[in-house]
């Protein structure tokens, strides 16, 4: 059995559908069906799933032969923890995913540390958007994603790292600042999160109605989100500039004049000090989401990745944003 049979077949029974499936495996359903045609000719020709009805349905040979399959992958999963654990568990490569500013200011001194304890570990880091994260989780080229992005929870487990806030900066130079100067914020406020106290009053999203905005582009949470937020004020922004990255939102928006844009609370560590924006809090819920570190939940994380989930939660907890104590899951020896 190749590795990815089995998944095949899974996420079929669960989809009930080929070509659902084969969105969810980011193949083609051609491609897909010929994987599944191949594994019924290696079985004498048997078939695995009844065609004619909607949705399909396993055999009861199919049924057999997902339940060996399920059972085989836990083997072979226990033999490859097996054999890391003799040859030391922290010894092997795991791949990371992440957006441009977790691998920038987030995740780089981490993965450093934890280089420096594990030397015989290595670790790819790839930069990518919530899109190339989840394709590349799905297909076994990620072993770990972390992100604010919240994946299908059918097929990965999700490590709660943390929380982070949006806030909204606005040039200096706008007028509207005038209007809203009892709401605006300090960036030591911002620095020591003191501006999340509820004596500090979160501003009047409709002031900016007028305003130009820049945004995320659209298949991001912080797009949905800043939507969400202008919608929810009763009106819809004027985008003047779609971007990939919000630290790039953020310095465009410092640079110039270009428009209001929301932000991370966090970047301001990173940021120089500037007296070109003015920021203010944001008080609706949308404003505060989790950072999520996400796994695949078949087949099983390896010991050695559930070693650095570990590692990375136990960091978290010192870090601005990061979860307090990490309760959602844990990494299990």
């Amino acid at each position: 059995m190749k590795n990815h049979d089995y998944e095949y077949v899974r996420t079929i029974v669960q989809e009930g559908n080929f070509s659902k499936a084969a969105q969810k495996l980011y193949i083609s359903q051609p491609a897909l069906s010929a994987a599944i045609k191949k594994i019924e000719k290696d079985l004498n020709g048997i078939p695995l799933f009844d065609r004619s009805v909607n949705p399909v349905k396993l055999t009861v040979e199919g049924e057999f032969w997902l339940e060996r399959a399920r059972e085989i992958d836990r083997i072979e999963t226990q033999i490859r923890e097996h054999f890391a654990a003799a040859a030391g568990i922290r010894s092997g490569t795991i791949s990371v995913g992440s957006s441009a500013y977790f691998c920038a200011y987030l995740l780089a001194n981490l993965i450093r540390e934890y280089h420096h304890l594990n030397t015989s570990c290595e670790i790819d880091l790839t930069e990518c958007d919530a899109t190339s994260m989840d394709q590349g989780l799905r297909k076994g080229t990620l072993d770990v994603g972390i992100d604010v992005e919240q994946l299908d929870p059918d097929l990965f487990d999700s490590y709660n790292l943390g929380k982070e806030y949006l806030l909204l900066a606005v040039p200096a130079s706008f007028p509207v600042n005038r209007k809203a100067a009892g709401y605006r914020i300090r960036r030591e406020q911002i620095l020591d999160r003191s501006f999340l106290r509820d004596d500090v009053p979160g501003v009047d999203l409709g002031l900016f109605r007028k305003e130009p905005f820049v945004l995320l582009k659209k298949n991001q949470d912080s797009y949905r989100r800043a939507i969400a937020l202008c919608e929810e004020a009763g009106f819809e922004p004027d985008v003047t500039l779609y971007l990939d990255q919000l630290l790039t939102a953020y310095s465009v928006a410092r640079n110039g004049q270009t428009g209001c844009v929301f932000f991370r609370d966090t970047i301001v560590q990173y940021a120089e000090d500037t007296d070109k924006l003015c920021y203010y809090k944001l008080g609706s819920p949308l404003a505060a989401r989790d950072i999520r570190l996400s796994v695949r939940k078949n087949p099983r994380p390896t010991r050695l990745v559930r070693n650095f989930i570990r590692f990375i939660q136990e960091k978290m907890q010192g870090i601005p944003g990061g979860e307090n104590s990490c309760r959602e899951k844990e990494a299990q020896e």
